[in-house]
């Protein structure tokens, strides 16, 4: 009984520490599996409704809007990832945020001239298992810098 009551202690304690220290390991987890990089934008979401400025659940719903092609709002959601990213002056995430900025004006210049023909095609490779999540090196960064603590 005794040996039951600390395995359980331990599981707890590991659950927890799971859920509150490795934003980063959860999140490119269920991206890289085939079905779940919804549970991502719920996330996202989640975070956006308790916070609008959140920055991680800002670059990771807009992740999710340009692998699923859902370009209605894709602009704004990327000028809000670069007006917040910007203000923000942590150490790593500073350091790591211009190059994904770029990436996410890149995203903006290229989503106009992307052939009608092929967005179904691409819509499908996203579900796809094992591909990784774009943004990681700013997410590690934010994890890095306490941002989760």
């Amino acid at each position: 009984m005794k040996k039951l009551v600390i395995t359980l202690s331990v599981l707890t304690v590991s659950s927890v520490n799971a859920q509150t220290v490795d934003f980063y390991a959860n999140v490119t987890n269920l991206w890289a599996q085939a079905g779940y990089k919804s549970n991502v934008l719920e996330i996202a979401e989640q975070r956006l409704a308790a916070n609008t400025n959140d920055i991680a659940g800002l670059i990771l719903k807009f992740e999710y809007q340009v692998a699923f092609f859902e370009t209605a709002s894709i602009s704004n959601l990327a000028q809000r990832v670069l007006s917040v990213g910007e203000t923000i002056t942590s150490a790593n995430f500073a350091r790591e945020f211009p190059v994904y900025a770029e990436d996410v004006r890149t995203t903006l210049a290229v989503l106009p001239l992307y052939p009608p023909g092929e967005i179904a095609t691409d819509k499908a490779k996203a579900l796809r298992p094992n591909k990784r999540l774009v943004p990681r090196k700013v997410i590690e960064a934010l994890r890095d810098d306490g941002y989760f603590d």
